[in-house]
């Protein structure tokens, strides 16, 4: 590969021997992922400079190869500089539960024990990764602040400055702030291009995408992802190619693009082969089946979820699992379920968990019959979306199916009837975010509410509009779906002329 940036940056700071080689390292292989594999190898069997080990170790912790970060650890673990990256991120939520406060405890042995400033640069941008996502913003923003006073003091440190702007673009945007934001992750892709360094780059596009995924940019996070997608193929890395099939399939979801949120997971699965997936992809598996209705599906996948990391206590894997019994109509099990995430949500404090509780528990009390209780605590999950968007059309779906049966138990059989508040919110939502799987599912509904009413000939024309919106493989189950009722409700009107 040609000299990459995100190794000739460590160049100003190292000695001869260890450049001379890197650069060996850079021309033999014909990719980042290979270098990091002949690099770690080299360290690991060869007596090499402390400052080459340590290189070594952050690419592969980056590249999240756990066997080399392994392997490395038992050789150079003792030098506390190199320690803290040993500590290996699976799963972000387990991981933040079960590592946070031993990976701050080693930064801070490390930065005391090395008098290098690029060092103690990077063991910061570690404890800023730790706090992302799951700390809070001050949190975040805390080691930030100690990098910029380090680079401020050495202008030489300015090739590490881009990854500061990936983090403090996700804390901007926890803040609602959605402008700053963009501009801020534009300067960390700015910086890391005139450095070269794609590892940094790929940081920088990936927080991009989530953050227009977050304020719902369907078309814009598309072609983020898009070139993110060329990048991690020219990167070869395994694991980042799973992280962005992991983020992309909330994109994916929030346009209504099931079919292909599905096959990013199986890909995902595929990819990491005999490494477990994360406890995320066991929830966005069961997720997207459930907010399909498949029940069935939904519990299969977050009970291999519990096989895998049952023994961490994960809020939304317990409202999954309720989510999912609950359209088995197995009421009971999804009770005690969700019984089981309310502690975890009150420990959390956080009110995206919240909202998602309350929507699960507005999905048990409508499968239970109970309309107005079903209602009143999807409103309370649809106003936190306000604060939390990505969960908002999961949200609509439910309070529209609550509405519609609430018009059935007040329907005056004498009046043509039409539709309610929530589904003209949810098709409006839908537009406005350029969604075309919520506009199938919002027509799939209104459908569903028309021939409710003996409405059949609205129904079917709902339908028939519904299928010119896209015909994207995304919504090959919501297309299947619509043809199906198309022909169930040409069945009921020619009955109906049969009678007449």
């Amino acid at each position: 590969m040609k000299p990459l940036g995100t190794i000739t940056k460590y160049f100003p700071f190292i000695d001869e021997e260890s450049k001379a080689i890197l650069n060996s390292m850079m021309t033999e292989s014909s990719s980042f992922y290979e270098f990091v594999q002949k690099l770690n190898e080299i360290v690991i069997h060869n007596e090499v400079p402390e400052n080459l080990a340590y290189i070594a170790a952050v690419q592969a912790w980056w590249c999240k190869e756990e066997d080399l970060i392994n392997r490395i650890q038992e050789k150079y673990g003792h030098i506390q500089w190199i320690h803290p990256w040993s500590f290996h991120i699976i799963s972000m939520a387990k991981d933040q539960e079960e590592q946070h406060d031993n990976v701050v405890e080693s930064i801070e042995l490390g930065i005391k024990k090395s008098q290098k400033n690029w060092i103690e640069t990077e063991l910061h941008l570690l404890h800023a990764f730790f706090h992302h996502p799951f700390g809070d913003v001050s949190s975040l923003f805390e080691p930030l602040e100690k990098v910029k006073v380090l680079i401020a003091s050495n202008p030489e440190l300015r090739c590490f400055e881009s990854l500061i702007y990936a983090f403090e673009a996700i804390a901007k945007a926890r803040e609602e702030a959605f402008d700053e934001s963009i501009q801020t992750v534009q300067r960390g892709i700015s910086l890391a291009k005139d450095y070269n360094d794609e590892l940094y780059l790929y940081m920088n596009l990936l927080q991009k995408g989530n953050i227009l995924t977050l304020f719902l940019k369907v078309k814009d996070s598309t072609s983020v992802f898009e070139e993110l997608y060329e990048l991690v193929q020219d990167l070869e890395a395994p694991m980042l190619l799973c992280e962005v099939l992991n983020d992309v399939t909330l994109l994916f979801e929030i346009s209504g693009e099931y079919d292909l949120a599905l096959s990013s997971l199986f890909d995902l699965i595929e990819t990491v082969g005999d490494v477990p997936p994360t406890d995320s992809v066991w929830i966005l598996l069961s997720r997207v089946n459930a907010t399909l209705g498949n029940g069935e599906q939904a519990l299969k996948w977050i009970n291999k979820g519990f096989e895998s990391c049952g023994q961490f206590e994960i809020t939304m894997m317990h409202c999954c699992k309720a989510w999912a019994f609950a359209l088995l109509d197995q009421i009971d099990q999804a009770e005690q379920s969700l019984e089981k995430a309310y502690p975890l949500v009150i420990k959390s404090g956080r009110e995206r968990t919240l909202g998602g509780y309350y929507h699960i528990a507005g999905v048990i009390e409508l499968r239970k019959g109970n309309f107005l209780d079903a209602m009143n605590l999807l409103e309370k999950a649809l106003d936190i979306t306000e604060r939390n968007p990505i969960d908002r059309a999961r949200v609509f779906l439910d309070l529209v199916r609550a509405e519609i049966e609430m018009g059935i138990q007040s329907r005056d059989e004498t009046s043509t009837v039409c539709p309610g508040k929530w589904l003209t919110q949810l098709e409006k939502f839908a537009l406005e975010h350029d969604s075309p799987g919520i506009r199938m599912y919002a027509s799939l509904i209104k459908s569903e509410f028309y021939q409710n009413n003996g409405q059949y000939l609205d129904a079917q024309a709902t339908l028939e509009d519904a299928l010119k919106i896209t015909d994207s493989p995304g919504v090959a189950t919501l297309r299947k779906r619509i043809k199906s009722r198309i022909s169930e409700i040409e069945d009921i009107i020619h009955d109906e002329e049969l009678v007449q």
